[in-house]
């Protein structure tokens, strides 16, 4: 018997969040963290065992993440009677998925009233920015405070203009923390290739000072329904082995953020 297709949005979306309530058992969380696992091993020692785990990928929309180093695991934590949870693994658009897919664990996150994300993500150091020639020093931790969207198409769906940005209070207070050092302007490229000594030179003249290839689209579309976001990056430096012991600090700072006031009512036209 031939199936019947199931109309987009029935069980694609999840605007108000129940997916994560009924996965976690908890109505509300402060903190988004999505981090891949290597980023978090003083979290999984500091904080311990979670009060919830559960599949990514159980979550409406969201795949599995498939990239080396990734897992399929989503967990919540209380922390001082707040709630945080952590994603430890993400899907990016060179792995074949879609906006709608690549986005989908922001938007059902942004109906679970958050009131921070932050998005851990290794960056491309640009030849010219300063990084690579005597800048920064390999596996320093810095965050992101702007971008460029250089991915060929727009960061999510949208029925209309919108406006978005990183919140420049919790880039600044994560910046105080030891083991980061400043900020950086991120441009977003569809990998999977890393860019060319031509391709570092021009996006550096166009003022970025790392490449990434995800996490832009995500915190834009959390930023767009009014949570405050902040992305640490940390530059890719082959063979090294081990990686800055900062994550349950970060995660701290984030706790720490008092946004000026939740945006409820989602994307604002921009403009107005």
């Amino acid at each position: 018997m031939a199936q019947q297709s199931v109309p987009l949005g029935t069980w694609d979306e999840d605007p108000d969040g129940a997916s994560i309530l009924l996965a976690t058992g908890r109505a509300r969380h402060d903190l988004l963290v999505i981090a891949e696992p290597a980023f978090l091993r003083d979290l999984d020692q500091v904080w311990g065992r979670p009060s919830a785990r559960v599949r990514l990928s159980f979550l409406p929309g969201v795949h599995a993440p498939s990239a080396p180093g990734q897992e399929d695991a989503l967990m919540s934590y209380e922390r001082g009677g707040l709630g945080v949870l952590v994603a430890r693994g993400r899907t990016s658009l060179y792995e074949g998925e879609s906006v709608r897919s690549t986005t989908a664990l922001a938007r059902i996150a942004s109906g679970a009233r958050l009131r921070a994300a932050l998005l851990v993500t290794r960056a491309t150091p640009l030849r010219g920015s300063g990084d690579v020639a005597g800048g920064a020093a390999p596996g320093q931790v810095r965050v992101v405070s702007d971008h460029l969207n250089l991915s060929g198409g727009p960061l999510f769906q949208a029925t209309g203009m919108v406006s978005a940005s990183w919140d420049a209070n919790l880039t600044e207070r994560l910046g105080r923390l030891r083991g980061v050092s400043g900020s950086a302007v991120a441009a977003l490229v569809p990998g999977p290739l890393r860019p060319s000594p031509a391709e570092s030179r021009v996006l550096a003249s166009m003022g970025a000072d790392v490449a990434v290839t995800d996490s832009v689209a995500e915190a834009m579309a959390l930023a767009s329904r009014g949570v405050s976001v902040s992305a640490p990056d940390l530059p890719r430096c082959p063979g090294r082995r081990r990686e800055p012991r900062t994550g349950a600090a970060l995660l701290a700072a984030g706790l720490r953020c008092r946004p000026g006031g939740r945006r409820r009512g989602a994307q604002k036209p921009a403009g107005r």
